[in-house]
């Protein structure tokens, strides 16, 4: 087949009838189709290069839908992990790094995970993530997060306590187009969160990072990793520091 709609069309109806047979508790990894898709996913992007990002995707959300239904597969990317810093933290590290993953997708069927390791993807967001509320440390460094609004899914995840966002592209675009996406005094949805006469912070340091601040301001972070972004100064250092009191370890440094 050789048509960019029929390629298209007969990728998304596999996908359709995968979902509907894993809701109906009928599949079968053996006659899973979700390396069809992925070759589909392929040619679609050698055909259609003007459509290459939404190509790839598509073609990353099956791709994690084929690990995580498979648990041959999803066994090969577990690794014990222990963090040099917090050697309480001793749990398995479920690694999907280095699979030029550009969306996540669902992540329901991962919600006992507490370590996850995406880095060297080409992540641009990180939504899917909201629903792992167990996770308790994530690495997400080099990739392509450009902004601090990218990490919104994280500020319902109470539990995180390691977060490692270095080498990103955070501050190095001067249009951040999820900037509105995310709670601000630009908007609706900032309501009554904007009140900082509470604590040491000042105004003035919220109104050039408020995208920061909206996003780090619940969470209870021990340790953060922003080095390698253009953002990263002292400026930002010292606001996450202030903004959160829990942080011990600042881009590898004891900041208590």
């Amino acid at each position: 087949m050789n048509c960019k709609i029929g390629k298209l069309t007969l990728a998304r109806l596999l996908m359709a009838h995968d979902t509907l047979m894993s809701y109906a508790g009928t599949s079968h990894r053996n006659v899973s189709p979700h390396a069809e898709i992925l070759q589909l996913y392929d040619d679609l992007k050698n055909m259609d290069p003007a459509h290459l990002h939404y190509y790839q995707d598509e073609y990353s959300i099956v791709l994690l839908k084929q690990i995580i239904s498979n648990q041959e597969l999803l066994l090969k990317h577990c690794r014990e992990y222990r963090d040099p810093y917090f050697p309480r933290i001793n749990n398995f590290c479920l690694r999907f790094n280095n699979l030029s993953l550009s969306r996540i997708g669902s992540m329901e069927q991962l919600l006992w995970v507490q370590v996850l390791d995406l880095s060297y993807n080409q992540l641009k967001t990180l939504e899917g993530l909201e629903v792992m509320q167990l996770l308790s440390c994530l690495n997400v460094s080099y990739n392509k997060l450009c902004s601090f609004t990218a990490l919104e899914p994280l500020k319902l995840l109470r539990s995180l306590k390691v977060l490692d966002i270095s080498y990103n592209e955070i501050g190095a675009h001067s249009i951040d187009t999820r900037r509105y996406l995310c709670s601000s005094p630009l908007n609706h949805r900032s309501g009554g969160d904007w009140k900082t006469e509470e604590s040491e912070i000042h105004c003035a340091e919220v109104a050039d990072y408020w995208e920061a601040y909206a996003i780090f301001k619940d969470l209870n972070l021990i340790q953060l990793d922003l080095k390698g972004n253009a953002v990263s100064n002292e400026k930002i250092k010292s606001l996450l520091i202030k903004l959160l009191p829990s942080l011990k370890w600042l881009d590898g440094e004891s900041c208590r």
